[in-house]
């Protein structure tokens, strides 16, 4: 028989201690108390406390209750039982937390850069296109406050008519609600639901080449039609969503990664800037204008792009052409493709009106 001690116990269901005697044996730690006795086996024991002012156990099948021993009792549990103080069952315990750790670590990984963009299309897909329209107007009206409206009424009544053909005759799906806007990136984007934006940075680029600016519109209605904003809206959420889960649900994350994902133009995979890329040479033709216009837009904006980080002028807005890949197998592509063209939707008087738009010398 080894040593025994005299404590308290506690049962768990009151909060009434019993006096209690615990002696240290071969098989486990025996316990009497006032009105009966049991015992611990050594191997179902959980050290509470074993650092304080006292000893304080409890045990795998009751774990409500608790054996409160003196401090010296940690001497003799630990010559009964070495494997519940040993360094290697803190060692374990630490190994177990960190592959714990690990397996939760790659499973997020996994279900970022795999499961939410594969669940991206399914979910584009079977979203109600009167639903992208609510979701699109919404990210517009959040952008503009970064990005402020500008051109003048005259000019978006010259220009919608022209997209709005377009976009019928390159079966685009949606109704094209279009927007100038100020910054000095040549940059365009399409949001969910038919939502095109252009910026004044891209009227600066394209100048007076109507053709090359209707290009760049034709690339963005390929992307309207791939419903390619919304996947990439479903990407950002999915990403919120398990920031939100790192962050503790603050919904800090989740207008972070929605607004930044806006503000970057919502990036496209290179096989979508592909596909949009050749939605933009049949909607041209459709349209009666150059495919090949196309070519002259990159060229035009990849020349303004170097204009502004010469001038050292907004060289951290994001741009149009910077976010694309294979810009110059994409004017080859688009080179290629030149064809007969008809006369241009906007006379040169029109066109001088849209092209003002926004554009620095007209401020």
């Amino acid at each position: 028989m080894g040593p025994r001690f005299e404590g308290r116990f506690f049962d768990g269901e009151s909060a009434n201690a019993l006096p209690a005697a615990a002696t240290f044996e071969a098989g486990g730690l025996f316990v009497e108390l006032p009105s009966r006795q049991f015992s611990w086996r050594y191997r179902d024991i959980v050290v509470l406390d074993a650092q304080g002012d006292a000893c304080r156990l409890s045990a795998k099948h009751e774990p409500d209750a608790a054996l409160v021993l003196p401090a010296d009792a940690r001497i003799a549990l630990r010559e009964a039982a070495p494997r519940l103080h040993g360094p290697h069952v803190a060692g374990r315990r630490l190994g177990a937390a960190v592959a714990i750790m690990i397996l939760v670590a790659g499973a997020v990984a996994a279900l970022l850069f795999f499961g939410v963009p594969a669940a991206s299309g399914p979910m584009a897909n079977a979203t109600p296109k009167s639903f992208e329209t609510r979701i699109g107007a919404n990210m517009a009206a959040q952008i503009q406050t970064v990005f402020r409206r500008c051109g003048s009424d005259e000019a978006n009544a010259l220009i919608a008519p022209v997209l709005s053909d377009m976009a019928e005759k390159g079966d685009v799906g949606f109704d094209i609600e279009f927007a100038f806007v100020r910054t000095g990136a040549p940059n365009a984007f399409a949001l969910p639901g038919g939502q095109v934006m252009a910026t004044s940075g891209l009227m600066d680029a394209v100048g007076e080449d109507q053709e090359a600016f209707l290009a760049v519109m034709a690339h963005e209605l390929g992307h309207v039609r791939g419903r390619d904003g919304l996947r990439a809206f479903y990407r950002n959420a999915g990403l919120g969503v398990l920031l939100e889960i790192v962050t503790g649900g603050s919904g800090l994350a989740q207008q972070a990664v929605l607004l930044g994902g806006q503000l970057t133009q919502l990036r496209h995979t290179r096989h979508q800037e592909t596909q949009a890329d050749a939605a933009a040479f049949e909607i041209m033709e459709r349209t009666g204008l150059d495919p090949a216009a196309l070519a002259r837009a990159f060229e035009a904006i990849t020349d303004h792009i170097g204009e502004i980080e010469d001038g050292d002028e907004d060289r951290d807005l994001p741009n149009w052409l910077k976010t694309h890949p294979d810009t110059d197998e994409r004017i080859a592509a688009a080179k290629a493709r030149t064809g007969d063209a008809g006369p241009l939707p906007l006379t040169p008087e029109e066109w001088a009106v849209v092209s003002a738009a926004c554009r620095k010398k007209a401020d």
